[in-house]
């Protein structure tokens, strides 16, 4: 597969901004009010664009919101630890990178990846923690289910055949998120559990 990403039109650039700059009205708008606390950024740079400042626990919470926020399309995000705070870059990528394997990559993330690339199912995040995979965001637990039913197989068997290991199970899980200011906000994500 190629490695080259594919090259950030300003028209890209132009559409990430304006999702990111709405879920910064929806969600982190009232948390800055109440805590009258400096607004969020976003600013556009030469391949991606940035949100933030926050502090370092907030910034897990604003990563989440963003990795909910890109459902579609292929996008690279990375925490970034500046001067003013903590931010988060959102990125496009090609297809082909998103998938893309590589020798450094933990096998268990290989596996959902390359399972992922074969069933068609799209995931915006795909994290290793410990002896997981976790797959990253669905909204609805019916989503998270079906998603789970259709990549057991090809994780199973992309696993076994990269390390002869075996998938324990695949658990839905519900995450609330801590926001004393809003209702708790769920989503569920796929936790693929390796043996």
């Amino acid at each position: 597969m190629s490695t080259e990403t594919t090259p950030a039109t300003t028209e890209r650039l132009n559409s990430i901004e304006r999702r990111l700059e709405e879920m910064v009205e929806r969600k982190w708008t009232p948390l800055r009010e109440k805590n009258e606390s400096e607004p969020i950024e976003v600013q556009t740079t030469d391949d991606g664009v940035a949100i933030g400042y926050v502090n370092k626990m907030w910034c897990q919470l604003l990563m989440d919101d963003v990795i909910r926020t890109f459902d579609t399309g292929h996008h690279e995000f990375r925490h970034m630890n500046t001067e003013q705070g903590w931010l988060v870059k959102v990125r496009p990528i090609s297809a082909s990178k998103f998938y893309e394997g590589s020798d450094w990559m933990d096998v268990r993330r290989a596996a959902v990846i390359e399972a992922l690339d074969k069933t068609g199912i799209h995931v915006p995040k795909v994290l290793k923690s410990g002896k997981a995979a976790w797959l990253k965001h669905f909204e609805t637990e019916r989503e998270a289910e079906q998603a789970a039913t259709v990549l057991e197989n090809p994780i199973e068997a992309a696993y076994e055949e990269m390390c002869n290991g075996s998938v324990e199970e695949l658990e839905v899980r519900e995450f609330e998120e801590p926001r004393e200011w809003l209702i708790p906000d769920p989503c569920y994500s796929v936790l693929v559990h390796y043996d």
